[in-house]
């Protein structure tokens, strides 16, 4: 009988199914979210302590949502088993701030070309009197 009920106790602890979480109506594996969710943060605060100047804790904690928000939709789009979960949340925590920089100079050039253009078709050529 203690055989029986040390199996069962066992059996209800151990499972073999994924855990399945719903978000949304959205269901979802727990697992590599997890995981991916804590390589996100531990990429994000290594990289935030690592940074010098002066701490820009806001943007940081921006960058840092805006990457668990990709990593984590990647994730479950591409339906990844642990590890590739992981080394995805590593690469996009350690390219959030990388990327936003990127289009930032991208769009800044752009829009600053633009204003420009914009100024120089109103200002016209002037000539002296």
């Amino acid at each position: 009988m203690g055989a029986a009920l040390g199996a069962a106790a066992m059996t209800s602890i151990v499972s073999r199914e994924p855990v399945v979480w719903w978000i949304f109506g959205e269901p979802f594996h727990a697992g590599p979210t997890v995981v991916c969710i804590c390589a996100v943060i531990i990429t994000r605060v290594i990289i935030g302590l690592q940074a010098k100047g002066k701490a820009q804790w806001a943007l940081d904690i921006a960058i840092t949502a805006l990457c668990l928000l990709v990593a984590t939709l990647w994730v479950q789009a591409q339906e990844l088993e642990l590890l590739a979960a992981g080394i995805t949340g590593i690469g996009v925590g350690s390219l959030g701030a990388g990327i936003i920089g990127l289009a930032k100079s991208v769009a800044g050039a752009k829009v600053r070309a633009g204003i420009s253009a914009f100024w120089d078709a109103f200002s016209g050529p002037t000539t002296p009197r």
